[in-house]
């Protein structure tokens, strides 16, 4: 799915496809060189003595080859925190975005109110808390319970996937993500407890 610059400008990015694209380019460049040098093995047997493989199968650990489709944890990780980055916005276009200045910002960020990852020497501020014009509403209370040594793309996932604690709806079987939660006017202090647990 390709998404128009209009489209874009409406999820408050206020950059164009191939400033994105090129950005995207950069970033995944940077997170794969900073990865550290392990490999993703085949055939994790084989890197055991026999006598050492069936100790570890015997002890419940599955040695058998991953399925074909499923790709490099490594690279399946680059490739969203590339996709994330190249989505976030800058310090200049989230003080756009909040109507205020960028040293309330830069100070928000600091406050934990904001979530930021470096990007070379600048803060982005990951999409995932933004909507339409503002911010997502509570994600500050939210945010500011999350320990900042986590994952970017950990925390990414747990605000925009469904969560097995939140339903909007008894009577509805389907999980909400944080993010849906918090904009379909849930409390931000119902998830201040999961946020903890990251």
């Amino acid at each position: 799915m390709e998404l128009t610059e209009k489209e874009l400008r409406d999820r408050g990015i206020r950059r164009n496809r191939e400033e994105i694209e090129d950005d995207a380019r950069r970033f995944a460049f940077r997170v794969v060189a900073s990865l550290p040098t392990g490999r993703w093995v085949t055939e994790p047997a084989r890197e055991f003595s026999p006598e050492e493989a069936a100790v570890l199968e015997e002890g419940g650990l599955d040695l058998s080859p991953p399925a074909e489709e499923e790709p490099d944890p490594l690279a399946r990780t680059a490739a969203r925190y590339a996709a994330m980055l190249a989505t976030a916005l800058t310090t200049r276009e989230a003080a756009g975005l909040l109507g205020t200045g960028e040293s309330r910002v830069r100070q928000r960020l600091k406050e934990k109110t904001l979530y930021g990852v470096k990007a070379g020497r600048e803060n982005r501020f990951p999409a995932f808390q933004f909507e339409g014009g503002g911010e997502v509403p509570g994600v500050g209370e939210v945010l500011r319970h999350v320990d900042r040594s986590l994952h970017p793309v950990a925390l990414a996932n747990w605000f925009t996937l469904p969560t097995p604690e939140l339903y909007l709806d008894e009577e509805e079987e389907r999980a909400v993500s944080p993010r849906e939660w918090l904009l379909s006017g849930g409390g931000p202090r119902v998830l201040v407890p999961l946020a903890e647990e990251l």
